[in-house]
């Protein structure tokens, strides 16, 4: 784990570092699971293109937020790794 937190400071490439980290995280993969029952279950009432559809625009609203996460959140990185001494 410590190795990943490291990655987070000192890797240029993030999305591989997020993704390892995200796939070390106690219950996501039980989550994932969930979600894709979940989802097969959905498309399978509404149809693909509707589904399709309303996912492409999930992905798109919620990655607005995410960017505002991630800005935020730049500068608490640089503090915390400040503080870590990384």
């Amino acid at each position: 784990m410590q190795d990943i937190l490291s990655n987070l400071w000192c890797n240029d490439n993030i999305h591989q570092a997020a993704y390892q980290l995200r796939e070390a995280l106690p219950g996501f993969a039980e989550a994932q699971r969930d979600y894709d029952a979940l989802a097969e279950q959905i498309q399978a009432a509404a149809g693909y293109d509707l589904y399709d559809r309303y996912f492409s625009q999930l992905m798109r609203y919620s990655a607005y937020e995410l960017r505002a996460y991630y800005a935020l959140g730049l500068g608490l990185r640089k503090e915390l790794a400040q503080g870590l001494g990384l």
